[in-house]
């Protein structure tokens, strides 16, 4: 089965290109690629090198929900790629009621648009 590739969010996809020039440059020995990857990771390395039947591009609440229910099939190897920083553990994104602390920090994207205005995200 050749990989597919899912995308979910346009703001992840050039983290994403970004990661597969990097694998793609680094794999230049005649080493096969193999199946082996699970769990969470920061480090775009721990995926070098292996070959996964779809990439999810986008790990928000769609791409998440889309990975889950591809990885229900314990024969397929799903990869998903999200932007930024590992903020599991931040109380701004765990509790409910802290929501609103993320926008304006680090948290929040902040796209720009015209007129000095920016989209929170």
């Amino acid at each position: 089965m050749s990989p597919r590739l899912i995308v979910v969010s346009a703001a992840v996809l050039l983290s994403a290109t970004s990661f597969v020039s990097i694998a793609a440059q680094t794999n230049s020995s005649s080493e096969p690629l193999v199946k082996r990857a699970n769990g969470v990771s920061w480090n775009p390395w721990d995926a070098a090198f292996q070959t996964f039947d779809y990439v999810v591009v986008g790990g928000g609440l769609t791409g998440i929900t889309v990975a889950a229910r591809l990885a229900e099939n314990p024969s397929v190897s799903v990869l998903v790629i999200e932007a930024g920083q590992d903020n599991r553990w931040d109380q701004r994104v765990q509790n409910i009621y802290t929501y609103g602390q993320a926008f304006g920090s680090e948290l929040d994207w902040a796209w720009p648009m015209d007129h000095g205005r920016n989209i929170a995200g």
